[in-house]
Formats: structure tokens, sequence, C-alpha cells
């Protein structure tokens, strides 16, 4: 097998196009090695790498408990699956899943008291995790990357609307 700097030198000298595959296939293969130890590193606390997101985005991405249906558009996912993963959590006393008062067909998520004292609980453990992924990266880096994150993240979402109402 070609040695990683082997193959991205290769694609350097091509086109833009031929970056942009490469980039494509490292996210991807980027994505499936962090989500294999990370969920490794979560497995002792019995929660998945897709529990573990869905409780970041209830905890980050909302002023208000959210529903189901605004969760699974948050995620890009189906309502169906965010069910799975709410029951699942609800049944380890990480989420409560409430009926909303106003209109009872809504199912609200609310992170409990037990998920608050997990993610203090494992802040520290959590922050070096975090940083062993980045190890190798400058702070210039860092920074650079975060923007083209937050770029990506832009795009990815509109192409994933407008495949959506295709």
């Amino acid at each position: 097998m070609k040695d990683s700097d082997e193959i991205r030198a290769e694609y350097a000298v091509g086109k833009r196009l031929d970056m942009e595959k490469y980039i494509l296939v490292v996210l991807f293969l980027i994505q499936q090695r962090w989500s294999y130890t990370i969920n490794k590193e979560f497995q002792k606390d019995q929660i998945t790498i897709k529990q573990w997101l869905m409780l970041i985005v209830i905890g980050n991405a909302f002023k208000n408990d959210p529903s189901m249906q605004e969760v699974a558009d948050a995620m890009s996912t189906t309502h169906q699956n965010v069910k799975q993963l709410a029951t699942r959590l609800e049944t380890t006393g990480f989420l409560k899943i409430e009926r909303d008062p106003n209109n009872k067909r809504i199912l609200r998520l609310k992170t409990t008291q037990k998920a608050e004292e997990y993610w203090e609980s494992k802040a520290q453990e959590h922050s070096e995790s975090i940083g062993s992924y980045f190890k190798d990266l400058e702070d210039s880096e860092v920074a650079c990357l975060f923007q083209i994150m937050g770029k990506l993240e832009r795009s990815s979402g509109k192409l994933y609307n407008e495949a959506k109402n295709i």
C-alpha cells in the first residue's frame, strides 16, 4: 500500500478537482477512524458516537428543549433515527422525552441532571481526547481549519437541503 504522504504528493501536483477528490476521500477516512476511536472511548460509558453527537446537538444548538424533528433536521437524519437514539438515551438516564404541553403530538428532548454530571465528570478526559485528534496541528492551522470547516458545513447543509427537496 502506498504511504499517505506519497498519495497526497501525487494529488498535490494535479488539478483542483484531483485535490478535491483527495480531500473528500480523506474526510471520509478521518470520519471512519475517529468514529472508531471515539466509540471505543465511550464504550465504557455505554454511549455511542451517534448518541454523543445527539447530546452535543441538544445541549448546544438550541435555546429551548428541541422536538425530535428539530434534532433530526440539525443532525441531517430522520425523525425515526432520532427517536431510536433518544429512547436508548432515556433508558440510560441521559435524556428525557416529554410531550410538548401546547401540542401533544410533539415530543421534546431534554437532557437530564445525569447528563450534566456526566459531562462535568468527563471534562478533563474529553479535553485530552479531543486534543489528541489535533495534536499535530499548529494553533494557526487549527484556526484556519476552524474557518474552513465552517464553510464546508454551510455548503454541505445547502447541498443536503437541495438533495432532500428533489
